[in-house]
């Protein structure tokens, strides 16, 4: 958004020979002078040019003879640079934004970025993992995201018989229609489910947003397409099922990898910890009856869950200090709980994010309330805690439909 009260700026830009050092091949370095109202740096580039073949006036280098190969290679180097700093000063001036030197230089320094979303998608994200913004399950679900635009954008190009493919996506190519083909690539291309391809559009959004917020312009698509909820419902253990995980946790013929997995997943159905919390909670975390810490999702939010810690979590802690659990990588947990899950029984393949869900489920199924529910889980929107109601009547309504079978004999 340009600003009213928006007041022209004085902006120039010159190449120049550092002439007071000259190498022993005779040759100085060239750089941009550049200003703006009246503050001003030097931009490096680089080159290095005979002080004798450079017009000081006119800013620009001249050939050493006749057929000079190098000055003409070398003039293009240039002009591709000078062509950054002018994009620049013009995106400033039409959307009436106040530029600074030192927001030139950084612009100019990540021009790349800000031209090609792949990029400046990629180092963002980067960033916020860095700053802890977002935890490293978010990060690579978002990385995720991109390297599927990036294949797609592949596929566009070659699709639309374009001779050269680019592996950069300028924003202004960001339009509704692109993305709308995105969608449709990932239905059509990788057989992705309804939510997550909404949950791919979702993180092409926030990066959007962000280079909008950042002063890249370039037109919002998302302001035509919309990014849609699917009603989806999380696998989550019935109560018999839980307890037959319980039986296999307490078998002595149960191997020790299953026992380690299922001490840490089991805690996670009594308390509703994520496995990044899990991997992390201690015994400074464990105050009288309380589980007090500061969940790993929310550390950019200084967020403080506080969860009751049952007898049976309880149980599940045999550590004596520093760590609750010795815990496997997430990738090797869900493969160890999936062998654990059919060994007990349970129609649908566990994850570590089930205990979570069972949680949530079982807290409201046995009688707890949605809001007492919201600040164990840390949620900041009820409406993510309301899905465990959603889920809790629709297993009531799957037991009422037990009397279709009574039906089906009469």
């Amino acid at each position: 958004m340009g600003n009213s009260t928006y007041t022209p700026q004085n902006t120039n830009k010159k190449v120049i020979i550092k002439d007071d050092y000259i190498r022993k091949d005779g040759r100085s370095a060239l750089y941009i002078y550049v200003s703006v109202d009246g503050e001003w740096d030097r931009i490096p580039l680089k080159l290095y040019w005979p002080t004798e073949f450079f017009d000081k006036e006119a800013g620009r280098i001249l050939p050493r003879g006749k057929e000079d190969k190098d000055h003409s290679d070398y003039q293009i180097m240039i002009d591709t640079e000078t062509n950054k700093v002018n994009e620049i000063f013009k995106e400033y001036r039409l959307a009436s934004k106040t530029l600074t030197i030192g927001q030139l230089m950084r612009d100019y320094n990540s021009f790349t970025a800000r031209k090609d979303f792949f990029s400046f998608y990629l180092n963002d994200a980067k960033e916020r993992l860095k700053r802890r913004k977002i935890e490293k399950g978010s990060y690579k679900g978002q990385v995720s995201t991109l390297n599927s635009m990036i294949e797609f954008w592949a596929w566009e190009q070659k699709r639309g018989k374009k001779t050269e493919v680019s592996d950069r996506l300028p924003f202004s190519g960001l339009t509704p229609k692109l993305l709308e083909n995105f969608r449709a690539w990932l239905k059509a291309h990788k057989n992705n489910i309804p939510s997550t391809v909404e949950n791919h559009m979702k993180n092409v959004r926030i990066y959007v947003k962000r280079a909008l917020a950042e002063g890249n312009v370039f037109d919002d698509p998302f302001k035509v397409v919309k990014v849609t909820r699917p009603e989806t419902w999380p696998d989550v253990l019935i109560e018999e099922q839980l307890q037959e995980l319980m039986k296999l946790f307490t078998d002595p013929g149960t191997p020790d990898n299953w026992k380690q997995v299922l001490r840490h997943f089991l805690f996670s159905c009594f308390t509703g910890l994520r496995i990044s919390d899990v991997k992390s909670v201690h015994h400074e975390n464990i105050k009288g009856d309380w589980l007090v810490l500061m969940p790993k999702k929310t550390l950019g939010k200084q967020k403080t869950v506080r969860v009751p810690l049952h007898p049976m979590a309880r149980k599940l802690v045999t550590s004596l200090a520093g760590h609750l659990f010795e815990t496997f990588t997430e990738q090797y947990t869900n493969r160890l709980l999936d062998k654990i899950g059919k060994a007990a029984g349970v129609d649908f393949k566990i994850k570590t994010h089930t205990a979570r869900h069972t949680f949530g489920t079982l807290f409201i199924e046995l009688g707890g309330d949605v809001v007492t529910l919201q600040d164990y889980m840390g949620h900041r929107d009820i409406g993510t805690t309301m899905k465990y109601v959603h889920i809790s009547e629709k297993r009531k309504k799957e037991k009422i439909n037990v009397f279709d079978k009574l039906f089906k004999t009469i």
